[in-house]
């Protein structure tokens, strides 16, 4: 029988997901991230991040991912710490 390796603990984490099969400017952020098996599937359940999405049209709602669609993932340890990193990857000419 395959062992299966424990899951990550997200526990007041924020996690970014980018998944399988899908552009890089399209990454999942998610606070309050957790494991469930449905359906004998891995999932990743969590809420989308405040400021994740346009006019934050989808904060808070809570949100399924396939774990075995993940690409890569990154972990930060609050929405400041991920907000401060991201602020780094653009010049003062790319904020409009």
């Amino acid at each position: 029988m395959e062992t299966m390796m424990p899951f990550p603990d997200f526990t007041d984490k924020i996690v970014l997901i980018y998944l399988m099969g899908r552009s890089p400017d399209d990454g999942v952020l998610l606070e309050n991230a957790v494991f469930e098996v449905q359906g004998g599937r891995a999932f990743l359940i969590g809420d989308f991040a405040e400021g994740a999405s346009a006019n934050d049209w989808v904060a808070g709602v809570r949100t399924a991912l396939a774990w075995d669609s993940v690409q890569q993932y990154f972990i930060f340890n609050s929405m400041e710490d991920y907000m401060a990193r991201a602020s780094r990857a653009f010049t003062n000419e790319q904020y409009h």
